[in-house]
Parts: C-alpha cells; sequence; structure tokens
C-alpha cells in the first residue's frame, strides 16, 4: 500500500478530493492509501513513510517548505486540471503514473 500525502491550504479541498478519488481507487483496485490535510498539519505525517506527497496549487509556494522536512519523498503540484475540477479518476491515474517506476523518473 502506497501512502499518498494530499495537502491543501486548510484542509477542506484535500478531503473533498480525496473523497473523490476513493470510488477510482477501488475501480482501479490502485494500492493506494490517501491521507489529507492541511499545510500546518503536513510535518505531523512526513515522519511516517509517505511515498508520495501532493500539494494542492494554491499551497505550491509551500514545497520548498515540504522538502526541508523530507528531501527523499517526491512532492508535486497537483495539476490544474485535476484539482480544478476535483477529479478523482484523473487524481487516482496521477497518482499511479507518478508511483510507477517510468512515472517516478
Amino acid at each position: 500500500m502506497k501512502k499518498v500525502l494530499l495537502i491543501c491550504e486548510s484542509g477542506i479541498s484535500s478531503n473533498f478530493l480525496a473523497k473523490s478519488a476513493r470510488p477510482f481507487i477501488e475501480l482501479y483496485d490502485a494500492k493506494i492509501e490517501l491521507i489529507p490535510t492541511n499545510i500546518n498539519n503536513a510535518d505531523t505525517y512526513l515522519g511516517d513513510p509517505i511515498d508520495l506527497v501532493l500539494v494542492a496549487p494554491q499551497a505550491s509556494y509551500h514545497k520548498k517548505e515540504l522538502e526541508l522536512f523530507d528531501r527523499a519523498t517526491q512532492i508535486k503540484t497537483i495539476p490544474d486540471e485535476i484539482y480544478g475540477w476535483a477529479n478523482g479518476e484523473k487524481l487516482v491515474k496521477f497518482i499511479m503514473a507518478q508511483l510507477s517506476p517510468i512515472g517516478a523518473a
């Protein structure tokens, strides 16, 4: 099971996006656990093994700050076309591409 941390400013949109992605995690039988949180609580999760950190576009200015907590974990900004429409299916496909050996390169 791969752990993916979803970060936004207040935690509302990351929770909504995670909720919209859950049916597609099941549909694609993706071994993904989504952990939605806000930027202020992100450091509590970064101490745990996290496979991917996804940051909402409006919070992407925090990426450097997040990299200071964990230099080994891949940190990506959620593409606007996924985030803006809360497209759970595209989010799951994006995550699977990032976690695949080819996507991680």
